[in-house]
C-alpha cells in the first residue's frame, strides 16, 4: 500500500471516531436532558427542587466516555432541561456546576469503573452539587440562609442518581469494555 492510500485510512479512521463521540455526546445530551425532564418527583417543599433521574446517564457517559464527554454531556443536557422549564434563572449554575460533577467524576472513575472509584465519584459528585448550588443560590438570593432549604433535595438528588447507576455501571462494564476496543 502506497503512503497517500495509508494517509487516507489513518484519516477516515480519525473521522470515523470523531464522529462516533459526536453521535454519544448527543445521545447522552439527549438522555441527560429526557431523564431530568420526565423522570422526575417534586419535592416538598418545592424549595429543594425536584428529584431527578438525570444524573444516571450523567454518571453512565462520564464513566466509559471520560471526564470531557460527562462534562459537556451533564451541562448541556440539564441547562437545557432548566431553560425548557420553570427553572431557568438556574440554567446558568447548572450549566457549571453540573458540567464540574461530570467532569470531577469521570476523572476519577478514568474510563475503569469499580465500586470504590464510583463510589467516590458519587461522592465528589455530592459535594460538587451542594456547594455548587449554595453559592450560585447564595448569589441569586442574596441570603446565605435561604440555599440551605435546597441542600436536603440536592443530596438526594445525586445520591438517588448513583444508587440507580452504580449497579448499571457495573453490571454493564464487561460488555463496555468489548464495545469500547
Amino acid at each position: 500500500m502506497n503512503q497517500r492510500a495509508d494517509g487516507r485510512l489513518q484519516e477516515q479512521a480519525v473521522n470515523r471516531e470523531k464522529v462516533a463521540k459526536l453521535a454519544v455526546a448527543g445521545v447522552f445530551t439527549a438522555l441527560i436532558f429526557l431523564f431530568t425532564m420526565y423522570i422526575q418527583v417534586q419535592i416538598i417543599p418545592a424549595r429543594g427542587g425536584l428529584v431527578h433521574l438525570g444524573n444516571v446517564p450523567l454518571f453512565f457517559v462520564a464513566a466509559f466516555w471520560g471526564k470531557r464527554m460527562g462534562a459537556v454531556c451533564g451541562a448541556l443536557g440539564m441547562a437545557l432541561s432548566d431553560l425548557v422549564t420553570s427553572w431557568v434563572i438556574y440554567a446558568p449554575i447548572t450549566f457549571i456546576v453540573v458540567g464540574l460533577m461530570g467532569f470531577v467524576f469521570g476523572w476519577i472513575v478514568n474510563k475503569n469503573p469499580s465500586l470504590p472509584r464510583l463510589l467516590a465519584a458519587v461522592a465528589a459528585a455530592l459535594g460538587i452539587k451542594l456547594a455548587g448550588y449554595y453559592i450560585g443560590e447564595v448569589i441569586l438570593y442574596h441570603s446565605l440562609l435561604v440555599p440551605l432549604a435546597s441542600l436536603p433535595g440536592n443530596a438526594i438528588q445525586v445520591i438517588t442518581g448513583g444508587i440507580v447507576a452504580i449497579p448499571v455501571i457495573l453490571a454493564v462494564k464487561a460488555t463496555m469494555k468489548q464495545i469500547m476496543k
